[in-house]
């Protein structure tokens, strides 16, 4: 091989392994942005999870109130006109 080849074969060479680190660049950018999407994303769904079982504990309590006695007593006298034993019922007067 005379010189002139080596030279053109090393331009060759180093254009290559440019192009091929700019290549690897891109992708590393391209990852970076994602995984920094994900991470945005895995925040706001545990965030939302949070929220969840939060509300999902609440409901837990509201329906432990509801199976008590003192709730169906209350519901019974209120919504269904429903009198304890042993009590009288209050009637007015009528004029």
């Amino acid at each position: 091989m005379n010189n002139e080849n080596r030279v053109r074969i090393m331009q060759i060479i180093v254009v290559a392994a440019v192009i091929f680190v700019l290549l690897l660049l891109t992708a590393l950018i391209v990852n970076l942005v994602r995984l920094a999407s994900t991470n945005t994303r895995k925040r706001a769904l545990e965030a939302e999870l949070n929220r969840l079982d939060a509300l999902i504990a609440q409901n837990e309590e509201t329906l432990d109130y509801r199976k008590t006695d003192e709730y169906i007593d209350a519901f019974a006298r209120e919504y269904l006109n429903m009198i304890g034993r042993g009590e009288e019922a209050f009637v007015g007067k009528k004029k």
